[in-house]
């Protein structure tokens, strides 16, 4: 399996290139096109006790799109639900990755995504948002509002993001979740809850967040739920 992405980084498209015989597992919806060979059938990633769990745990689709390809070098296109990058991360067995509910494009047969019930205070990271856990080896595709920014931490290295910004990050990282330098600055500086990074590991942020984006389009929905 290989990822190609192209019309980077607005409008990103990954393009999927499989052996024959191989499979790519996509979120429902995220097909553009497919080249001749390729064969498309409705699965529940990892099982359906897994798959139910992350439906209702993480609000992620039950069902996804298996790809399998029965000639060589056939491919799929895939796009995310927001206009922005795409990033291809290649998994080991033992660098798991966590990815924020929304964020997950595609990955190989070889990666089991599942829950992450393990940190609770992923739970609170941002509205209507929870994560999940990528394990295995192989091809992981994560898509993002607008672009990719990539932050590699060593040891002792902290990091702290906005939780409307978060993509993805090593499961090694050490992790918490709370409100910028407590809630009066929160509050006067108009930033919400952020998650801080101890490295060693890797941490992608998008540079939008859906939160901004909705609040412009629906400001007085917006100010309801406040």
């Amino acid at each position: 399996m290989r990822v190609d992405v192209t019309s980077r980084p607005a409008y990103s498209i990954a393009y999927v290139k499989l052996e024959d015989g191989e499979s790519v597992f996509a979120e429902a919806g995220s097909m553009v096109a497919i080249s001749g060979g390729i064969e498309a059938s409705a699965t529940v990633s990892g099982g359906v006790v897994r798959s139910a769990l992350r439906r209702i745990v993480t609000q992620e689709s039950f069902i996804m799109t298996r790809f399998t390809a029965r000639v060589y070098g056939a491919w799929v296109a895939l796009s995310p639900r927001f206009p922005g990058d795409v990033a291809a991360l290649e998994l080991t067995p033992g660098a798991d990755m966590i990815v924020q509910s929304g964020s997950l494009l595609a990955h190989a047969e070889t990666v089991e995504v599942s829950a992450a019930l393990g940190n609770l205070q992923s739970f609170a990271l941002k509205e209507g948002a929870t994560v999940l856990r990528a394990s295995g080896a192989g091809s992981l595709v994560i898509a993002a509002y607008g672009g990719l920014e990539r932050f590699e931490l060593r040891a002792g290295e902290t990091l702290v993001v906005d939780s409307g910004h978060l993509t993805a990050w090593s499961a090694s990282l050490g992790f918490k979740v709370g409100p910028l330098k407590g809630m009066l600055s929160a509050t006067l500086t108009g930033e919400g809850i952020v998650g801080e990074f101890t490295g060693p590991g890797l941490v992608y942020v998008q540079t939008r967040a859906e939160q901004q984006l909705r609040s412009w389009l629906l400001p007085d929905r917006d100010h309801d739920v406040r």
